[in-house]
């Protein structure tokens, strides 16, 4: 019988004390995939996976992470500097290279003893023909995939859905993704309202700027491009390169003749070189933003399309593509394509109540911007 009580006090102290169990999870890969969760040392193979993880522990968003890569530091210098700010404890979290551009030290992992290791979907195909993936398993270190950046309206709900099931916080995943969902399902309801003969033609730049002021890397079909019909234009690239973008010549973007011009962009100071980019982000103003833009609006080719008074021009914040937060880009999108159908939505409200209310931070910055 005192045997009996304890095991069911041990039950009920299980949450208090942090006890975790062995559970069988299915990533983003289809890779079964059996983690002690909820987990309490997680690798960040992104750094930038900060902003789903702020969102699972509101208030608290570094908690359990125990290193990452240095796409913060590189990539997002200003998001780390708008997290820091609650969190001053970022800058010391360890960090390694980004394994797309260094191979990932499973030595150095395994001597943080995490839990869990987790990667974006777009380099699995490396992690495998490095044997990284089967190394890890070999040192009893579980790896999960998640992807917000291939298919993201695919794959942004099961993504955080799975990290809600390794870290306990399945509660946190479901209230942000009812958010998600219902945002997605107001856009796609209006764009079906709307006939494609009214649809206009998108041409949607990557990184416009990023390594100084030539033209142009666009998007295909998937990642932002995924975005374009969802939000009622046509995808003047989706069949002119891969699915994940490529770059195409003055002359084919001139051909195109877009009604939209659509460009990334963010703070790229610290990857090296030096950026012409829009640099959006949570320090960015339409004062120090709008010349930037204007700028890369007269390089050779774009100067052609911008001549065109009608054609809609509109930078958004790069991160998007990588976020849970891409719905609200996918509104903003909307939003400049159909302006009348649209003129009750207002994505910067819409950002600063997710940051308030789901991330538990005041809104900062500027992350649209349009001449």
């Amino acid at each position: 019988m005192n045997y009996i009580r304890l095991l069911l006090l041990n039950l009920v102290l299980w949450p208090l004390h942090g006890w975790s169990a062995a559970v069988e999870v299915i990533d983003i890969a289809g890779r079964h995939v059996t983690v002690n969760a909820p987990v309490s040392r997680v690798i960040l193979a992104d750094s930038r996976m900060l902003l789903p993880m702020s969102l699972l522990h509101p208030g608290d968003p570094l908690k359990g992470i125990v290193a990452w890569d240095d796409s913060l530091k590189t990539r997002a210098p200003d998001m780390a500097r708008y997290f820091t700010r609650s969190a001053p404890k970022l800058s010391a979290i360890p960090t390694f290279i980004n394994p797309y551009r260094s191979t990932f030290s499973v030595e150095n992992a395994s001597a943080l003893q995490p839990d869990l290791v987790v990667f974006d979907i777009g380099i699995l195909p490396r992690l495998q023909n490095e044997g990284t993936l089967a190394l890890l398993e070999k040192m009893g270190i579980p790896a999960i995939f998640i992807d917000f950046r291939q298919q993201p309206l695919t794959n942004t709900p099961l993504s955080l859905r799975l990290l809600g099931q390794v870290t306990g916080e399945q509660q946190n995943a479901d209230r942000f993704l009812n958010l998600w969902q219902s945002l997605l399902e107001r856009t796609a309801q209006r764009v079906a309202a709307i006939p494609q003969s009214q649809w206009p033609g998108v041409v949607f730049e990557n990184h416009a700027g990023m390594a100084g002021d030539g033209c142009c890397a666009v998007f295909g079909r998937e990642s932002f491009g995924q975005f374009i019909p969802v939000a009622g234009g046509r995808n003047l690239m989706a069949d002119k390169v891969p699915p994940q973008g490529g770059d195409i010549s003055a002359e084919l973007l001139i051909v195109a003749r877009p009604d939209v011009y659509l460009m990334s962009g963010a703070d790229w100071s610290q990857r090296g070189g030096t950026s012409q980019a829009v640099a959006l982000g949570y320090e960015a103003t339409r004062a120090s933003a709008l010349p930037r833009l204007q700028s890369l609006m007269q390089r050779q080719g774009v100067s052609v399309l911008s001549a065109d008074k009608s054609m809609r021009i509109m930078a958004i914040y790069h991160q998007f593509y990588d976020s849970p937060f891409n719905v609200i880009a996918l509104e903003a999108m909307a939003k400049l394509f159909h302006p009348q159908a649209f003129a009750d939505v207002d994505p910067q409200a819409d950002l600063a109540t997710a940051y308030r209310e789901y991330v538990g931070l005041p809104y900062s910055g500027l992350f649209f911007l349009q001449p």
